[in-house]
Parts: C-alpha cells; structure tokens; sequence
C-alpha cells in the first residue's frame, strides 16, 4: 500500500499544480557533478537515479515539512522499487507564450513535455530505460494530425551494458545521440536554424534515432562517446534553401555521432567545469558544435555553446548562446541569456539573422515544482525589435 500511495500523491501533486532540472548544465556547474552522476544516461536528460532525485527534494521557496504540503508529498526518500531495481520518474512542461510577428497576436498556453521515464535494473551491469511524451498525442484544432516537431519522436527505448565503471558502456535501441549540452529548456535557439522573421528546429525535443552508442567516462575528468545511427528523425527534418525546403537527410546512409567533454577541477571555490565538442554528419550534412562552462559553487554559473549545420548547396548555419546564472538562494534563481543566429542560404544571395536577449528566472515554489518566468526581447531585420513575457510551469519527479 505504501508504493501505492506514493504514485497517488505524487500523481496528485502533478494535476493540482500542472518536465528536466537536477542535473541540467548550469546546476551541474554550480554543484560540480556530471550529467551521468544524477541521470541514467551518460549525456543526461530524462530519468534521473536516486542522486538526481533526491538532489532536488528539498529544494523549494515552501518547506516540504509546512502543514499545508505535508499531505501532498510522499515521505519516501527515493524515487526507486523493489531495492533500486526499478526507478521512475516525470517531467510535465506547460509554456504561455505570445507569436513575435503579431502585435495583436493571442496568447496561448499549450503541453511542451509530459513524458514519463522508467528504468529497470535487473544487475548491475544490465539496464533497461525508457520514455514516453504524452504531450506527443495532442492533435492540432480542426485536424487529425499530431503537433510535433520534424523529427520528434514520441519516446524511446533503450538498453544500457557496462561491466564497471572503469569500463566503456554500450547503449543500443531507440534514443537521442550524445551531440552538444542537453538543456532543459526547449526554447533555447542552440539546436535551431534562422529564417528572417522565425527560427526552424532542426533538432527537436525528444529526438531519437535507432543505433546504438559507446561511452566512456572511467577517468573523473573525461567523457567520450561514439556512436552510429539511423536517420529516420533527421529526414523529417526541412531546410530552406532560399527558394524551397530541402530534406536534411537524403539516402540511406548511417549517421555517425562522436563527443567529447573534459571536466577539470579548477580551483577550491570553484566548482567545475567543462569543455568539449560534438560532431555529427550524414552525407553531405553536418553539425558542429563547442561548448564550454564554469561555476562558483553554489553562486554564478557561466556557459556558452556554438553550433555550426551544414548542407550541401542548401544552407550554413551558426547559432550562438550564452548564459550567466547567479543562485540567489538554492530554490531562486535568475539569469540573462543571448542568443543569435544567422543562416546563409546557398541558391540566393540572401542571409537572415535574429538576436535575442532573455531575462528570467527559476522559482522552485513548491517541491518538484518550478516556475519560470522570462522576459524576451528579439531583434529580426525588421526595424526596431518586439518583446514579450513567457512563462513556463513544470512539475517533475
């Protein structure tokens, strides 16, 4: 009856205030940990282990032990069943947002993420993990077609062998391929390509390929990873050309993943940081990226990633983004962020280049409960620039 309770308030909690966040790159900064050292993937993102769990469980502007949360929250100290074999886990993302090319333009609120995360280990050398988006199923008015990105995928499914630590793991099934940061934040233009008034996504939230992956992580201050995949997601995926969309992906042809991240200790009081690069290609088109981080501990948080996308008499891309953090008290938090981004499409003469600065924060208001308020302002080849507030709710676990 315990367990069963414990999703039953947990469930509770996610609709009365209705997902990503222990180890995302800025917090991982500010604690000095690797994405792997509070996920179950080695890249991070999705299901979080016990470390990543509990990392957050206190962390809130309202007391978890007040009188008015403690019917709400579980008293369990783990998010794990059946002595740690099973791990579970949410992530529910709600965003209102208003269009930049419409003055006059509605606000609307609509389900960014509502995945569910599980993951079994029946040894210790044999996992199993998985997800699945809920949101993914929402269909668009006045038609049966779902809302999705190119290349989203619904969920994923994967299986994890490492023989030890200090060994290599391999990963193999339906995932998303280790290139760049993963954040948490779906927004962000990193992964994106610029059209003169709007962005286009080239990797989307929960992209997956079918392959399989090899990491590597027995030194403390390096992560490698290598890996081969299908193209399935890339080939949804349009790019503009100047006159028309052009598939991303063409051919048959495996797309091959390699990155890697250095973690080095800087100095007492500071945290961590890292530095690395991705690179993915397929045929004749490619993604660079670089990035680099560093933190104060438990204070100021410091990134930076670039990425360079090629196509072949199609278009070049280079986004940029950058992004300081100041941990005002563990569960307030504030940042400003830039990005821009310009693409140079290959059968015209033309080019399209947007900025964007973004201020905002993270309230962790309740347990497993964040709001996120931010303020952006963008800057197209229009004259003058449009702003405007979003907002975005999550509820993880």
């Amino acid at each position: 009856m315990r367990v069963h309770m414990k999703w039953i308030r947990g469930l509770v909690a996610s609709i009365v205030f209705s997902g990503i966040c222990s180890a995302t790159p800025q917090l991982s900064l500010l604690t000095g940990n690797r994405c792997s050292n509070c996920h179950v993937a080695f890249s991070g993102g999705a299901t979080r282990n016990q470390l990543g769990w509990y990392s957050m469980y206190d962390v809130s502007i309202i007391p978890r032990d007040s009188d008015i949360l403690s019917w709400l929250y579980p008293s369990d100290s783990t998010n794990d069943i059946s002595k740690k074999q099973f791990i579970y886990g949410w992530d529910f993302r709600i965003q209102s947002t208003k269009s930049f090319t419409d003055e006059n333009a509605s606000r609307v609120i609509f389900p960014m993420q509502a995945a569910v995360y599980a993951a079994y280990q029946p040894v210790k050398a044999f996992t199993i993990e998985g997800s699945y988006n809920i949101a993914s199923l929402r269909q668009a008015p006045n038609s049966d077609q779902q809302i999705r990105f190119p290349g989203q995928r619904a969920g994923w499914l994967s299986t994890i062998i490492q023989p030890g630590r200090m060994l290599p793991a391999l990963r193999a099934g339906l995932f998303r391929p280790s290139i760049g940061i993963r954040y948490d934040d779906h927004t962000i233009y990193t992964y994106n390509y610029v059209l003169p008034l709007s962005r286009q996504v080239i990797i989307a939230p929960n992209w997956a390929e079918y392959g399989a992956e090899v990491s590597y992580e027995g030194l403390t201050w390096l992560t490698a990873e290598m890996g081969i995949f299908g193209s399935g997601g890339l080939s949804q995926v349009p790019l503009w050309d100047g006159v028309a969309f052009r598939s991303a992906i063409t051919g048959n042809a495996p797309t091959v993943t390699a990155r890697l991240v250095a973690w080095p200790k800087i100095s007492e009081g500071l945290s961590a940081g890292y530095v690395g690069g991705s690179y993915l290609f397929n045929n004749d088109f490619s993604m660079l990226n670089a990035f680099v981080g560093i933190g104060l501990t438990d204070y100021l948080s410091l990134i930076a990633e670039t990425v360079f996308t090629s196509k072949t008499d199609v278009m070049k891309s280079t986004t940029f983004m950058t992004e300081l953090l100041w941990q005002l008290w563990s569960p307030v938090l504030a940042y400003v962020r830039y990005e821009t981004g310009t693409t140079n499409f290959v059968n015209t003469a033309n080019s399209s280049t947007i900025n964007s600065l973004i201020f905002g924060s993270q309230l962790f208001v309740l347990p497993f409960v964040e709001f996120r308020p931010e303020y952006r302002i963008q800057d197209t080849y229009l004259d003058g620039y449009s702003s405007r507030w979003n907002f975005q709710l999550h509820i993880f676990y």
